[in-house]
Parts: structure tokens; sequence; C-alpha cells
């Protein structure tokens, strides 16, 4: 027993008792928590408004273009201007935008159009917000928690994953999807009102390089270590395969093979969140010596997922691929940021994390389109075997290399 009845509290609440920390946290649950409440909503609203695979996976594909085009500035600039106004700036932006489509929804004059251009919005914005939320968090936990804070800043997106399409799915259904968008809307205001009242430490760095010598100088020191750079690109073909098959492949299977709505769309990724924070809350209690070894690991995990939701195309089936696949993408989530914290000059914190953002997400423009063309011709099941194929087969490979086997 602890001395004096003190009660020593779980280590994945223990970055909770920083204000900062907390304020960020509380900002990032409402973020996500309306972006998974639209997230459901913006498949159906493509299909409402005549749209089919194609427009489903275009509207992914100008995301993530918009993510790339911005990022590696984003990153740049996260090191340079104080990383707190970034995150407040791109929530406000995101909220004006998503609001604009929840009103023009409601109006009766949304358009697919529309929903395009609030993607490139969103893809913009997340190219700096990424960079900023990953060098924001050491700046206000202790280094020795760090673990925990990843994994409460992840518990709050599995909570969101969880309500969030059990909300989105039962409005749509009950209001429509404008209803979802202008939920979304809300959060990010909320948001941006608890980012604001932080005291992140940093002020933004004084530099007299451009910005372009400041990018060349993340990706130099990216490409000196070598289970840096090896994860950061060589899972550039598993996130494709990921976004393919959850983006596009996904909603098919619910309404094609599962003869199921928006309800059920709605259940089946509430499970990822389940998943995802049985995962983190484990991950944070524990100590893992070896991390290179259990992020691919798990990352084969995510590959099983896969082949779950191709080869058992039955609710029961979906539910159980979908809560093994949060888990295992959380479980890596939590263990990857954490290296880079720990691993990376705090420096180059915003451009390592812009890099890594960029080299993950440099084929997932042409997933989508290249998944809802399979999706046509194959049928959805045969996306999810060839995405746990990619995934399960690289993962094992990425093992054999002795700097991601040493990685502490």
């Amino acid at each position: 027993m602890l001395g004096s009845g003190a009660v020593r509290l779980p280590r994945i609440v223990e970055p909770l008792r920083h204000r900062d920390f907390r304020l960020l946290w509380t900002g990032q649950t409402l973020t996500l928590l309306g972006s998974f409440v639209s997230y459901v909503a913006y498949p159906f609203q493509i299909l409402q408004l005549g749209g089919s695979a194609l427009e489903l996976g275009a509207l992914v594909s100008i995301f993530t273009g918009a993510s790339l085009v911005f990022l590696l500035i984003g990153g740049a600039v996260a090191d340079r201007v104080a990383r707190r106004t970034l995150i407040v700036v791109t929530e406000l932006g995101s909220g004006v935008t998503v609001g604009v489509i929840a009103i023009l929804g409601f109006a009766g004059a949304l358009q697919i159009w529309h929903l395009y251009v609030t993607y490139a919005i969103f893809g913009a914005a997340t190219a700096f917000s990424v960079p900023a939320l990953g060098a924001i968090i050491p700046e206000l936990v202790p280094e020795e928690i760090l673990v925990a804070g990843n994994a409460v800043q992840g518990l709050s997106r599995q909570g969101a994953r969880v309500g969030g399409p059990i909300i989105g799915g039962l409005l749509v259904a009950t209001a429509g999807p404008p209803a979802a968008f202008a939920f979304d809307a809300l959060s990010f205001f909320l948001s941006a009102g608890a980012v604001v009242l932080t005291r992140a430490r940093s002020q933004g760095a004084e530099s007299t390089h451009s910005i372009l010598r400041e990018i060349r100088e993340g990706f130099a020191f990216v490409f000196s270590v070598q289970w840096l750079w090896v994860t950061i690109f060589g899972w550039s073909l598993i996130v494709a395969a990921f976004i393919g098959a959850i983006a596009v492949a996904l909603p098919l299977l619910v309404t094609g093979v599962l003869g199921g709505g928006a309800v059920t769309y709605g259940f089946i990724n509430a499970a990822v969140g389940v998943g995802e924070a049985i995962g983190v809350t484990a991950i944070a209690q524990v100590r893992i010596r070896r991390s290179g070894i259990a992020m691919y690991l798990f990352g084969a995990l995510s590959g099983v997922s896969f082949f779950i939701y191709g080869l058992i195309p039955t609710v029961p089936g979906a539910l159980l691929a979908s809560a093994i696949n949060g888990l295992s993408f959380a479980c890596f989530g939590v263990l990857w940021v954490t290296a880079l914290q720990v691993h990376v000059p705090k420096r180059l914190l915003g451009r390592v994390t812009s890099v890594d953002y960029f080299g993950g997400t440099l084929l997932a423009p042409f997933a989508p389109v290249g998944a809802a063309l399979l999706a046509n011709s194959q049928g959805p099941t045969f996306v999810f075997v060839l995405a746990g194929a990619i995934t399960v087969a690289l993962t094992l490979a990425g093992l054999l290399l002795p700097s991601i086997r040493n990685l502490e």
C-alpha cells in the first residue's frame, strides 16, 4: 500500500494533471468528435447527390492531395511560429468551412463540388495542424510521461471514434447529413476556444533561413536515420491500402454486401474506436523496451484485420475486424509518435513530423480511386484481401532490419 492513504493514478491519466495539456486534450477531443460525426455523413451526402464510388474516392483523394501540397511548408511553419496559434487558426478556418456546407445543405443548394472544395480546405488545414500538434505535446508534459500523453491523446480519438459515428449515423438517419456538418462546425469553434487558453512554451523560433532550406534540413535528418526513413516511406503503401479499404471499400461493403445503411456503418466505425481505446489504455500501462518490434507486429495485426473484412463479410465479422484494426493502428501510432518525440531534436520536430505525414500519405491521393476501380470490377471484399496481403508482407519485411528491431 502507498503511504498516507494515497492512491496511485493509472499512468494514462497522469498527463491530465497538467492544465495546458488538459486544455489541448479537451479541444482535440471536441474536434475529433465532430470530425467522426461528419465522417459518416460525407459518403451518404455524396450518394444522395447522385455520386458513385468514383466521386466518393475523389473526395478522399482531394483531401490527401491538398495535404501533400502544403504539408512540408506546414512543418517548417510549425517550427517557426507559435504552435498554439497555428492550431487555433486552422480550427477556426475548418469550422467556418464546414459551417458553410451545413448552411448550403439545409438550404437544398449543396452540390458535390462544394464538398470537394471543403475537403481541399480541410487537407490544407491538416498540413499545418498535424506538425503543430505533434510538436506541441512535448511542451506540455514531461518526457517521462510522453507515452502516456500520446496515449491519452489517442484515447480522445478512440472515444470520438466510438461516439462520433453513432451520433453521426443517427443524425444522418433522422435529420440528414447537414445536421452532422453543423455539429462538426460547432466542435471546431469550441476546440479553438479551449486551445487558445493554453500556455504552450514555444513562441516560434527565430530563423534567417528560407522555408525551402528548412524543409531540406528536415529531409536530411530523416534520411540520416534508417529506421526513420524506412518506416515513413515503407508505410506509405500500407497507409494507401488502409485508406482505399476503409474510405472506399468499407461503405460499399456495408451498403452492397451487408445490406446495411448509415446506422450499421456508424456502429462498424464505432467498433474501431472500441479497439483503439483498449489498445491505448493497455499500452500506456506498460513499458515496452523494443518499441520497433512492437510497432511492426501491431502493423502486421492490422493486416490480419483486413483479411477478416474480406473473408468474413458479415456484420459480426466487420465489427471484429474493426476492433482489431483500431487496436493495432492505435498502438502503432502511440509508439511511433513517442519515438519521434524522444529521438528527434525539438527544433526539427515540426519538420520531421511533416515529412512523416508527407511520406505516409504520398500514395494516398491515388488509393481511393484505385480502390474504387477495384471495388467496381472485383467487389469490395477483394480490396480488403489485397490490403491485408500488402500490410502483412511489408511489416514482416521491416522486421528484418536491425535498426528497427533494436529501436527502443
